[in-house]
């Protein structure tokens, strides 16, 4: 039977979830942990890595909860069989005055926590976080009980890992195991185009809308909520992962990271920085130049390279890269390049040193692999010369 670590958000305890853990109990042996005093959400996560009932679970994150899972995707995605966000969010706090603006309002809960205490605090804090129709409802005063069980320390660390959570995006790019994205329609806290924007960043994730329900989706809609989360673990409707399509921004993301790979190696060779060239290219590339042998192996292109004259210079002015994403981990890359050459024993006038007579156009073609650090690297490369001019002197 699978293991379902179900995550509380800011505040929230085991009643957060009492209605999914009753009836996802014949499904799936569930886990609730508690996050204690800890201060950041990075330790959260390891406390879960470390106390988690099984080696591989499935993970469903409530608010806070959603970007602590975050957090335990990004240190140990391969523990994670499936992946819930709800009510949740991947953004840092905003820069400037508006994340001074957020900072001030937390702690001003806070001080009234310690001022007036818990029940107080979170009576005021609950009312912008629920569908107006709960306000003085059995419900909103269960809630108010469930806050008034943490104390101001406990609200006090929670706080300080939230205005230092970090920034999420590649932790959502990255993310290729099952994905549910559930939001209540009336979430002034994280609203749903967020809820919209994190379903079109994760490849293959599924959305569902909890209507009626403000933040606390899981205790003001729990039967919709329990129906998504079942459906979820059944793995109806789940895409392989080679048959996701490949969403927008990270086809963009993936693109605009080979062009400039493929810039980038350009300026380390012309810097006659090898060793920095050669990091461009995965261990086992293969690159065929005009009419010489194809070097196979990083340590064959450095060899290569390395026998050059020592004051022989390039420049490549590379232009027009079309980057065709062929599957989430390959590319196709053509290029444009006018390559000049020259010498250093040229000395240095008015206009730099005097370039060779020959000026060549050419391309490179290229295919770019995903490595397991993230970076994309150079595969395979066939560089042509296309056409050239001689000029005089």
């Amino acid at each position: 039977m699978t293991t379902l670590v179900l995550i509380p958000g800011l505040l929230c305890d085991e009643f957060a979830w009492s209605e999914q853990r009753r009836a996802l109990s014949s499904h799936a042996r569930i886990w609730v942990p508690d996050h204690g005093s800890i201060h950041s959400l990075t330790d959260m996560a390891r406390a879960i890595l470390r106390d988690a009932p099984a080696e591989t679970f499935a993970m469903a994150g409530h608010s806070m909860g959603g970007r602590v899972a975050l957090e335990v995707m990004r240190l140990a995605p391969h523990r994670v069989e499936r992946l819930a966000l709800l009510d949740s969010g991947w953004q840092p706090r905003q820069p400037g005055a508006r994340g001074e603006e957020e900072q001030t309002s937390r702690l001003a809960l806070l001080e009234e926590a310690r001022r007036n205490g818990m029940r107080s605090m979170g009576r005021r804090w609950l009312s912008g976080m629920v569908h107006p129709k709960r306000l003085g409802s059995p419900l909103f005063e269960a809630m108010v009980d469930m806050v008034e069980r943490k104390t101001p320390d406990i609200f006090a660390a929670q706080i300080q890992a939230l205005l230092a959570r970090p920034n999420a995006m590649a932790q959502l790019l990255a993310i290729r195991c099952p994905t549910l994205v559930a939001c209540g329609r009336q979430d002034a806290w994280s609203p749903l185009s967020q809820h919209l924007q994190m379903a079109v960043i994760v490849r293959g994730a599924r959305l569902r809308i909890i209507e009626e329900s403000g933040h606390m989706s899981t205790l003001e809609q729990p039967e919709a909520v329990t129906a998504a989360l079942a459906e979820w673990l059944s793995g109806k409707g789940d895409i392989p992962v080679g048959q996701r399509p490949i969403a927008l921004l990270e086809r963009q993301l993936a693109e605009s990271a080979c062009r400039d790979v493929v810039r980038r190696a350009a300026l380390k060779l012309d810097a006659n920085d090898l060793d920095g060239f050669a990091q461009f290219f995965t261990p086992d590339a293969v690159v065929v130049r005009p009419g010489k042998e194809p070097l196979c192996g990083v340590d064959a292109l450095l060899a290569s390279y390395r026998s050059r004259p020592a004051a022989y210079l390039t420049r490549h002015l590379v232009s027009g890269s079309v980057v065709d994403l062929r599957a989430p981990d390959e590319a196709h890359a053509i290029s444009n390049v006018l390559l000049w050459t020259g010498t250093a024993d040229h000395e240095v006038g008015d206009f730099g040193r005097r370039a060779q007579s020959r000026q060549v156009v050419g391309e490179f073609e290229d295919t770019l692999r995903l490595c397991s650090d993230g970076l994309w690297r150079i595969a395979h490369r066939q560089a042509r010369f296309l056409l050239h001019v001689e000029s005089g002197g």
